[in-house]
């Protein structure tokens, strides 16, 4: 976890769509291995499962943030060497996302009551399309 505004800032230069991580209060980097497997195919289909594992990991952090009342947001990370820089992770790791926190400037963080959204009907198709 990240907190020093410095690093948040240059943190945020990881990716074009990474600015919120620098106004954040703190900043949850996800650091992983790559796969190294033998086959390229089945380093292809672990990279799959690391992306989603780390996804649902990512998501995880988002919904208990909101349970506390914390904003977040997430990003990928494009300049791996920039990001070893700020956050000093081994060569042979990786930073796949970052998951930015903070308390919301404008209003409190709360559910919304009633969201404006499709009919479920609309949006799930049963036992076919």
């Amino acid at each position: 976890m990240v907190t020093e505004r410095e690093r948040l800032v240059k943190l945020a230069r990881t990716w074009q769509g990474a600015g919120h991580v620098a106004h954040s209060a703190a900043t949850v980097a996800l650091v992983a291995s790559p796969p190294s497997l033998p086959s390229p195919a089945e380093q292809e289909r672990r990279r799959g499962t690391l992306y989603y594992d780390l996804g649902q990991a990512t998501m995880s952090i988002m919904l208990a943030a909101a349970g506390l009342g914390i904003g977040s947001g997430h990003s990928s990370v494009g300049d791996q060497d920039l990001a070893r820089e700020v956050l000093g992770f081994p060569d042979d790791k990786f930073c796949a996302y970052m998951i930015s926190l903070g308390y919301p400037a404008d209003r409190p963080q709360s559910l919304i009551r009633r969201p404006d959204r499709r009919p479920f009907d609309e949006v799930v198709h049963r036992e076919h399309w």
